[in-house]
Order: structure tokens, then sequence, then C-alpha cells
């Protein structure tokens, strides 16, 4: 006699319910025996069909033990949730909405830490990737920390380590793209063939192996290309970009998808580092102190980079045992190669900027902080709430315990109700926090999306039940430990539950004063920052970019060329009376990073400066005043070639005591005279303490002397001129005008310098607005509970409250009572919170130079808020306990 598959029986034996097993193996035996007469295969392949057919969860084994513990969540489960949900409106009500404000906040905020902290974590390898960072020490001031480095890094790496798997180069630049009127200027990057192969930059059409088949090809992002060249394809086409005063046509052989924003190397054009001889001098090429790309490397599996430290030094010693610097020799250890992991490089602000911008990690922090905080009182709200409605539903505990209920049964049950709840708030949250994503976008600057993909169900549902739990337990915990006969004799509620219930107000409402008190400093210091007189004046004033001679290459060059066209510029705005005070200079107020330089004094102190190259009316429109001596004098030849004017700071620096008059300490300066000394203005942000700064209207003269230069702002003049209109946006009209007939081939843009300024302090400016949002949304939190708690302490205290009406009292009286608990809580909570206040934002407030103080007036105001939040809410309670009928009241009993 055939016998089914052994197999199919074992693996029917493995997942069937024994209640089911006998009768369903029966029939499939039945059935096999009846068709095995028409072929043994036949009927083995059915068995299998039938026995997988069987595999559904109606036929699963189920443990017993399990289906009648507590913990099991049964169908029951969810019916007497959701009945007791929709039982009592008003605190499901107050629950719900708690608990999606709180989801809604903290997903909003938790979108905008993920993508922070997800910047570069796209690329495989990742954890193998480190920038190149140049480290100098020579002693005596003399320090020099930079995210570039010299262009022979990338071949001289490679080529004596073989630690190092690869290396490649990003260097980005700002080229003119076109001809004749459509030329404009964009960023373009200059990038090593290998890049592709060591980022995961998807390149869509082209080689990635050899993405360049020659230096005169182009790379064009997504993008860039439907920019240029529409619906045509763009591979095999020309794009004319500038390089130096020769316009070249280059060819398109590969398109590549537009470069995440979470990235910290952007670029939409891209050119093959072969270029990087037509566009640097063959010294650079050699040259150990000429800084220009950024070097990233690829190290093999397991190679700590720390292991390469004696190496590199062994090689730079090589090379640069010979050579000195400031006179003296090189020594083992002044010029340090470091390595910065790519993953670190977005959130590290103590590194160097290098061609990407840095978030700051402590906003990051302060906002995720907030979004926990947020829900963590959404959670203690809804847990204050349930443990204060432990008197109304003592009965019900004390009852279902009578009939057997067990302790863990009736925690589940609790469970169920706040996990429940949960996720109903989690669906509200998600579908706001999804229709807030562009106001949010607008409030913090970036560009989120919250995207929606199939695994984001489980993730949402994992929350909501971690959320539904915590907030929760502690509540289940309280009401499962009831005492039947206690609860049935009418026992009130124990002094522990009591002194739970008041314990989470007071941290809550910690919470809530700190948020009110960190939003209000932070005000008060952007304010601070906003509206010092930074001993400038920069009202209605307006700056255009200058445009140098293509064929201009030097500073010097690069500078006279702009200053010449932007006296074209200014005698066709001099026409216009509503136009003011035209001049020019190489940086504008409100842009970090002037031009830094370093000389060596006659004594071998290193000696850094800002320069500002600037010619009269440019101080003059600026309300620059002389402190000692004289500024410079319009038409006086002798000013402009030689004339030098210092800041307070540079004369404290250069140790000149009697300045006017004098020169700068070192003889290799051009011929000049120290002029003047200024009054002292701030001309970076107020982040940091004002620096040195060097004025001059010829650079050529400090050029000669020194030894060191660091340039993160352009140096090409700006023209700047002061509008008295009534409207400033009619300067722009006009300046477009003008620009347009004096310079039709060159795009034009322009600033508002006073915008400019208040840019510096955007960030400030955001997390404050964040913070301002967060802050009412938390006490709108706070108050929801506490006009659930105080209907629930007028709803205990009715026949008190009857009484005392019967008896005469006055609203007034019943306030107090209501509010005599309330207070208490309320005053610890403001008390508590003002050490933490003043701990955290001393920490923030060091980021600046220049700080408002913490003050009293602070905590009186975050106290008087509180106080008035928690007063309004009761006084509601006390206006409807005082319309009730003290009859109807008393009748309750």
């Amino acid at each position: 006699m055939n016998q089914p598959p052994k197999y199919a029986d074992r693996f029917l034996e493995w997942f069937c319910d024994p209640y089911l097993l006998e009768d369903l193996q029966g029939d499939l035996y039945e059935i096999y025996i009846q068709k095995s007469s028409r072929g043994k295969l036949k009927a083995d392949m059915l068995y299998w069909w039938m026995v997988f057919r069987s595999f559904r969860p109606s036929a699963l084994k189920r443990n017993h033990k399990l289906k009648k513990s507590g913990l099991m969540i049964t169908k029951n489960n969810f019916k007497i949730a959701w009945r007791v949900l929709l039982r009592d409106k008003f605190n499901t009500s107050i629950n719900l909405l708690g608990l999606t404000i709180g989801i809604t906040c903290f997903l909003l905020l938790g979108l905008y830490v993920k993508q922070e902290l997800s910047y570069d974590q796209f690329h495989s390898k990742k954890d193998r990737i480190y920038r190149l960072l140049l480290n100098e020490d020579y002693g005596d001031g003399r320090t020099f920390y930079n995210s570039t480095t010299p262009l022979r890094f990338e071949s001289m790496l490679e080529e004596n380590f073989p630690e190092i798997e690869q290396g490649v180069q990003y260097i980005r630049r700002t080229h003119l793209i076109g001809r004749g009127e459509k030329r404009i200027n964009e960023p373009v990057a200059v990038i090593s063939s290998d890049f592709f192969k060591m980022f995961d930059f998807n390149l869509l059409f082209g080689n990635a192996d050899q993405p360049f088949s020659s230096k005169s090809g182009v790379l064009l992002s997504r993008e860039y290309a439907e920019k240029y060249f529409g619906e045509i394809d763009p591979l095999g086409e020309s794009l004319a970009i500038q390089i130096n005063d020769e316009i070249r046509d280059f060819v398109v052989e590969g398109v590549f998808e537009d470069i995440p924003k979470e990235s910290s190397i952007q670029f939409d054009i891209a050119l093959s580092s072969e270029m990087q001889r037509d566009l640097y001098s063959e010294r650079a090429f050699t040259a150990w102190f000429n800084i220009v790309p950024e070097t990233y490397i690829l190290l093999d599996d397991g190679v700590n980079p720390a292991s390469l430290n004696d190496k590199i030094q062994d090689l730079i010693m090589s090379f640069m045992g010979d050579m000195d610097m400031g006179g003296e020799p090189i020594q083992r250890g002044q010029y340090n190669i470091e390595f910065q992991p790519l993953t670190d490089i977005h959130l590290n602000p103590d590194v160097p900027l290098g061609y990407a911008p840095v978030g700051n990690p402590q906003y990051v922090a302060i906002l995720g902080a907030i979004g926990l905080l947020v829900i963590i009182i959404a959670c203690i709200n809804y847990a204050t709430l349930s443990i204060g409605q432990s008197l109304k539903r003592a009965k019900e505990v004390g009852v279902r315990k009578v009939l057997g209920a067990f302790g863990s049964a009736l925690t589940t049950q609790y469970l169920m109700e706040g996990i429940l709840l949960t996720l109903i708030a989690m669906i509200i949250g998600v579908l706001i926090a999804y229709l807030m994503v562009p106001t949010f976008n607008l409030l913090t600057g970036t560009d989120l999306v919250l995207e929606f993909e199939w695994w984001h169900v489980f993730m949402y549902l994992g929350l909501a039940v971690l959320i539904g739990f915590a907030s929760s337990i502690y509540p289940a915990m309280i009401h499962s430990r009831f005492k039947a006969v206690s609860v049935l004799h009418g026992g009130g509620q124990s002094a522990e539950k009591v002194k739970a219930r008041k314990g989470m107000i007071v941290f809550q409402f910690i919470i809530t004063v700190f948020l009110i008190s960190t939003s209000l400093l932070i005000r008060k210091q952007v304010n601070y920052l906003q509206n010092k007189d930074i001993g400038i004046k920069y009202d209605a004033v307006v700056s255009a970019n200058l445009n140098p001679s293509p064929d201009a290459q030097r500073i010097p060059e690069l500078t006279s060329s702009a200053m010449q066209n932007g006296e074209l510029l200014k005698a066709r705005l001099e026409k216009y009376p509503e136009i003011t005070q035209i001049g020019m200079g190489s940086h504008v107020f409100g842009s970090n990073g002037w031009a830094h330089y370093g000389f060596n004094d006659r004594e071998g102190n290193f000696k850094r400066f800002r320069l500002l190259v600037a010619n009269p009316e440019y101080l003059s429109l600026f309300d620059i005043q002389a402190k000692e001596g004289r500024l410079f004098e319009p038409g006086n030849t002798m000013d402009e070639r030689q004339g030098v004017l210092l800041n307070p700071a540079a004369v404290e620096l250069l140790e000149l005591e009697n300045p006017v008059g004098a020169q700068l300490p070192n003889d290799d300066f051009g011929d000049h005279q120290i002029l003047g000394v200024t009054e002292e203005f701030h001309f970076s942000s107020l982040h940091s303490s004002i620096e040195p700064l060097v004025i001059v209207q010829n650079p050529m003269l400090i050029l000669m002397g020194i030894s060191d230069l660091d340039i993160n702002d352009s140096f090409i003049p700006k023209l700047v001129f002061r509008y008295k209109g009534s409207n400033l946006l009619e300067a722009t009209d006009i300046l477009q005008t003008e620009w347009e007939a004096t310079f039709p081939n060159e795009r034009w843009n322009y600033e508002f310098v006073d915008e400019k300024i208040k840019s510096q302090y955007e960030s400030e400016a955001r997390m404050n607005k964040l913070i301002t949002v967060a802050t009412i949304l938390s006490i709108l939190i706070a108050s929801l509970g506490l006009l659930g708690l105080s209907l629930l302490v007028v709803n205990s205290k009715v026949k008190e409250i009857g009484i005392r009406k019967v008896m005469g009292a006055s609203p007034v009286s019943i306030f107090q009572l209501l509010a005599k608990g309330f207070s208490i809580q309320i005053g610890i909570a403001i008390i508590l919170s003002i050490p933490v206040t003043i701990l955290l934002m001393n920490k923030w407030l060091d980021n600046f130079a220049y700080r408002t103080d913490i003050g009293v007036g602070l905590f009186i105001v975050s106290a008087i808020a509180s106080i008035l939040i928690a007063g309004i809410v009761i006084i509601y309670q006390t206006a409807r306990a005082s319309r009730v009928n003290p009859v109807e009241s008393l009748r309750t009993e």
C-alpha cells in the first residue's frame, strides 16, 4: 500500500493544531489513497499541494497557556478599550489632543534630526573614506588649520602608502557658463577620474570607470542637463565654459543623478582633474603651502588611520626637511596631516570649513531634546489624567477583581486603552505632520520631505506601541493594584497615587517653564545681536558684486580691474538724486571670511590680520569714524597708493604706541604710512570678538610683505550705495537698468546689507521660532492636562462645594479651594526649572563673544506666564462649579 510523503506528513504535524490534526490528516489520507491508484507521483504532488493549502491561520497550533494569559492581546481587550474611550469622551478628547500634538511635534523634529544625522551615510564605503586635514603649528602663534590641501597630496599618498586604496580630489570654483548675453556664473567642480568609484553618486549616462575621455569632457547633473539642454539628449552636446580669459567648448560625456541634499559634497557641473594644469601654475603642483582641493582617501579594510601617522611624518620630512618657516628649519610634527571620517564632516564645527557648510550639532541636539520633551509631556499628561481618574474607575476595578480578574489581566486592559488611543493619535499625527512639512521647512530653512514607504507602517506602529506603553504602564500598574474590599467600601485615592500625580504635574510644568524661559532668552539674544550698535550705519544700503576683466589673474589685477568697472557703473548711478554715497570695497558687512593675511614682524613674531580694500566713499557710506589721525581723502593720490588705516585691535596686535605716521613692523611691505586709527566697529558676526583689521586702497603694498593668506569670502570688490527713496525695491530696478546698459553680457546680482547682517543670526532666529512653537505646544498640552485634572478635582469635591455654597461661599473662595493644591506644585516647578535653565542657557550663550545677560526678569515673566496659564484653567472650572445648583450637587450622595 502506498504511503503519503513522510516530509509532507511531518510538516503537517509540525504546524497543525492537535485538535484539528486527526480529522484533517484522515481526510487527506483518504484522498491520497483514491488518487494513488492513478500513479504515486501524481498522488504525492497532490498531497503536498493539499498540505500547503492547509497552512493557514485557522489551522496553526495555539499555545493555550498564552491564550489564557492576561498578556495576550485579544479581541475582547480591544472591544473593552474602545468602549471605555467612547464612554468618557471628555478625557479621551483631552488625551487624544495632547498625544496628537506631541506625536506631530516629535515626528517633525525627528525628521529634521534624522536628516542632519544622515549626511553622507548613503555611501557604501563611508566607514573607510576620510577627508585629509592640514594642521600646521610652527609656534609663536603661527598655526594654520585647513580642510583644503596641496594639489600634490593625491598622487603622493597613493604612491607611497599601500594602505591607501584610492585617493581623489575635489575642487569647487565659479565659472561663467555660456556665450554672449546668456552667460551665467555657476559653481563648477573639478574632480578626479576615480571619483565615482569612491563615492556612490549614480552616473545615469556615461562610463563610471572612466567618466572623462579627455580633459574637454564635462559631466552634468540631471537637473542641469534639463536646464541647459531641455528635452534634447545632452550626451555629445557642447557647453561653453570660460577658463581664465578663454571661452572653451566642453563635450557632455555623462549625466549623473542629482546629488542628495544629505551630502557634504555638492555639485551640478564637473570637469576633469586634468583641467588643473590649465587652472593653476606648474608651481602649485609641487607647492606645500598652496592649498586648493579637498582630498579624500579610501583606506583598505581594517586599516586604522592612526597607524599611518608616523609613516606620513617620515614622508613629509623626506620632502620638507631642508625647508624653513620663518627662518627656522621645519621640525617633525609641525606639518601634520589629519584624517576626518566622511560622516563626521557635516556636524563638526571644530574643523575648518571646506566647500560645504557645516551644521550645528548643538542645535540638532537641542531640537532633538525638545522633540523628546514634548512627547514626554504628552505621555505624562496621559498618565496624570489616568491616575486622576483612578477614583472614578475604582469600583469597576473592584467588581472585576471580585469576579476573578487577575492583576495582570487588568494591567493588560489598561495598556490596551493607552495603546489604542496612541494608535489613533499616531494616525492623525502622521497626517498632520505630512501637511505641516512645508510650513516646517519655512521655519527651519530646510527642505525636508516626509515620504511614505510600506515599511513605515511597521515603524509608526512600533512607535505608537512604544509611546502607548510608556504613557500607560504606570497608570495601568496603579489601577491593577487596587484592593477590591477597599474600593467597594468607597475608599479614596492612596497617598502613593496622590504623590505620583503631583510629581508628574511638577515634572510637566518644569519642562513647560524651562521651554518658556529658553524661548524668551533666545529671543532676547537674537534681538540683542540684531539690534546692537556695531559701529556702522548700514540702513538702506545696496551691494552689487563687480566683475573683473576676463584676463585678470593676480589679486591686484582682479581688484583694480573690478574697481575700474565699478567706476563705470558709478558714473551712471550718480545721475539719480535718490542714490548717494557710492563706494567700493573688497568685502561687505555681513559676510564672514574676510581676507586673512599673515606676516613675520621684525622680531620674527608671526602676526595675522584681516584686510579690507576700500575707497574713501566706502568708509563714508558706512559712517566709519577716525579715532586717531584721519581717514582716506577723496582724490588724494598719496592716500590711494600708500595710505594705511588700522582698527584698535590691529594697533594692539602690532604693539604700536603711536600708530599715526608709523609703518607696519615689517620691511617687506611696500612704501606706506599709517594715516589713522578707526573707531571700533564690528565687521564680522557677534559670535566672535573684533579681529585686527588693516584697510588700504592699494592691496599690492600689503601683498609684498605677507607670508600667508586665507580667503573664504570673495575679495573681488563690491559696489555699495545708499538709497534715499521711499521704496528700497526701486533701487534694484535702477541698478538692473544701469548694469545691463554698462555690462550687457554680464549677469548682475545684488544684496541688501541690512538683510545680509541679519542673516548671520539666521540659525538662531530659526531655532527661536521652533522653540517658540514647541513652547506653545507644550503649554497647550500642559493646560489640557491641568483642565482634565481640575475637572476631576471639582467632581471629587461636588458635595463640599455644594455645602460651601449653601453656607454662603463666594466664587473667590471656591477658586482658592481648587487652586490651593495646584499652586504649590506649580511653584515647586518654577523653582526647580531656574537652575536647569541657567546651566543649559549659559552653555549656549558661551558660543557668542557678545551676549545678553540672563537676568531675573526672564524667570519672573516665565513664572507669571505659568501661573496665568494655571489660573485661567482653574478660573474656568471655578465658573462651571459656581453655576451648579447646590441642591443638585448634594443629591449626588
